[in-house]
């Protein structure tokens, strides 16, 4: 607002302003004219005030920005050999919450699907447990970010310390029924 105000009363000080805007003409002023006002000095400021209005725009600032992060890499093993299949990084927010962001590598990458993914957890028994759907990695992207992670059992944020350290998550990826991805949280 104040950046309009600024310019609009530049504006009405510089004679033939509008005629250069909006008709594409330059009038010639007297540069001998009391006010000193020519072509040449009117240019000049508005290419000044063209350029120094960048300098009214704010910031925008991350209203949770990130504190810490822990990046791991996905694998697949579905050809009986772990191969690399991409990564996804943990951010620790300012709330204390988590973000994650998963890339999948180019060669596990499909157009036009999307891959379910989800944060799970083996019990002492062996099932696996989900602790958040994370939803569907753009296939042809290979990328999803999360922010924040919420619990499917609870709806609330999972906390940063309570995802990453030795508590046996993972990060799994879904093509359908088969796994196209996995990397241990640590």
């Amino acid at each position: 607002m104040l950046c309009s105000i600024l310019i609009i009363s530049f504006l009405y000080f510089i004679p033939g302003w509008y005629d250069i805007l909006v008709y594409n003409r330059i009038k010639h002023y007297s540069v001998m004219s009391n006010t000193c006002r020519t072509t040449g000095i009117g240019m000049i400021l508005i290419f000044g005030l063209a350029f120094f209005s960048g300098a009214c725009k704010k910031d925008k600032k991350d209203p949770n920005p990130s504190i810490n992060y822990k990046e791991y890499r996905l694998f697949n093993i579905s050809g009986g050999s772990s191969v690399d299949a991409g990564s996804f990084r943990i951010d620790e927010l300012q709330d204390g919450n988590t973000k994650i962001t998963i890339l999948i590598s180019e060669p596990f990458r499909q157009d036009g699907t999307g891959f379910q993914a989800s944060v799970n957890k083996k019990d002492s028994e062996g099932n696996e447990l989900v602790l958040s759907n994370l939803g569907l990695v753009n296939g042809g992207s290979g990328s999803l970010v999360v922010n924040p992670v919420l619990s499917s059992g609870t709806n609330l944020p999972v906390k940063y310390n309570e995802l990453v350290g030795p508590y046996g998550y993972y990060v799994k990826i879904l093509n359908g029924a088969n796994v196209q991805a996995r990397g241990d949280i640590e």
